[in-house]
C-alpha cells in the first residue's frame, strides 16, 4: 500500500454502531419499516380491525385470504355465500351490496388515513385482505416507499392505486356472481364520499371546507361518478342522524334483512333517490 493510503480508524454512529458500505441501505430498510408501522398504528387508533402488516417488497399479497388457504377467487366466494346463508330473506341484491362492501370498505379508510394524517400513499393497488366467516378485516402491503407530495398529488395517486384494487376485487367476486361495473361504481361512490364526510372527526387538523373542496377530486382520481356529490352536505350546516354528513345515493339494502332498518344516511329515509337495486 502507497504511502498516505493507509485506512483510518472504523467511523460509528453515536450510539456505537460501525458506519460503512451497505449502511445507508440499512437506514433506507429501516426507514421504509417504520414509516409503514406509522401508518399502520394511525389506522388502527381509528379502527382497531383496520390492523395492518408488512411483507417483503418482491413478495406476492394473496388479494384475499382466509384460514382455510383457499384460493382468493374461493375466499369471495365464501365471503358471499356466508351473507347469503346469514340473511336469505334479505335477496341476492343484499348479498352482492354487503359482500362487495366488505371488500372495499379497508382500501378505502386506509386511504383516508394515508392522504389526511400520514401524508403518504401507500401500494394500495398491492393490498393483502384477511377474511374470516363473512368480515374482511387485517391487511398486508409490501415494504416499498410511499408517495409524497401535495394532498391534490396524494388523492390522484391514491385514486388510481384504488382503481387498480378494486378492479382486481371485481374480478375475484365476478369470478361467482354476476357482477357489473355499473352496480358497484355507485356503491364505491357512496363508500368513498361516506368516509371521507368523517375525515374532520377523525384528525382535527382537516378542516370541512376541506374535504368539501376534495370531494370532486377523489371522485375524478377513483373514477367514480360525480353525481354523487348531490349527497354531500355543505360543511358549515349541522349534523346529526337526521342531516348526515353525506345522504347516499344507492341503498345498502340493509333493511330487507329481518333485524334491518333504515339508515340514517339512506336516500329513502332523506327523501332523495330510492333504493335502488338494478
Amino acid at each position: 500500500m502507497r504511502p498516505g493510503m493507509e485506512p483510518g480508524p472504523l467511523q460509528r454512529s453515536g450510539d456505537g454502531r460501525a458506519l460503512g458500505p451497505g449502511r445507508d441501505k440499512e437506514d433506507a430498510e429501516r426507514a421504509l419499516f417504520s414509516d409503514h408501522h406509522a401508518l399502520f398504528a394511525a389506522a388502527a387508533s381509528l379502527i382497531p380491525s383496520l390492523k395492518g402488516s408488512l411483507v417483503a417488497a418482491g413478495e406476492a399479497c394473496p388479494a384475499l385470504t382466509a384460514a382455510t388457504r383457499a384460493a382468493p377467487a374461493e375466499v369471495a366466494k365464501a365471503l358471499h355465500g356466508h351473507w347469503q346463508q346469514a340473511h336469505p330473506e334479505a335477496g341476492p341484491a343484499y348479498w352482492l351490496t354487503r359482500s362487495w362492501g366488505m371488500l372495499c370498505w379497508q382500501s378505502i379508510y386506509l386511504a383516508m388515513v394515508a392522504v389526511y394524517r400520514h401524508q403518504a400513499v401507500p401500494a394500495l393497488d398491492r393490498m393483502g385482505q384477511g377474511y374470516q366467516e363473512g368480515l374482511v378485516s387485517g391487511f398486508t402491503l409490501p415494504v416499498e416507499p410511499m408517495i409524497r407530495g401535495e394532498v391534490d398529488v396524494l388523492i390522484k395517486r391514491a385514486g388510481e392505486r384504488l382503481q387498480a384494487h378494486w378492479q382486481g376485487l371485481f374480478t375475484l367476486l365476478g369470478e361467482g356472481q354476476r357482477l357489473r361495473p355499473g352496480f358497484v361504481r355507485p356503491l364505491l361512490a357512496d363508500d368513498l364520499l361516506a368516509a371521507l364526510v368523517r375525515v374532520p372527526d377523525f384528525f382535527g387538523e382537516v378542516s370541512r371546507d376541506e374535504v368539501t373542496a376534495h370531494a370532486p377530486h377523489w371522485l375524478a382520481a377513483c373514477g367514480l361518478p360525480l353525481a354523487h356529490l348531490a349527497g354531500w352536505r355543505e360543511g358549515g350546516l349541522p349534523r346529526d342522524e337526521a342531516f348526515p354528513g353525506y345522504v347516499r345515493q344507492r341503498c345498502c339494502l340493509h333493511y330487507k334483512r329481518r333485524d334491518g332498518e333504515l339508515c340514517g344516511n339512506c336516500p329513502r329515509r332523506q327523501g332523495r333517490a330510492s333504493c335502488d337495486e338494478t
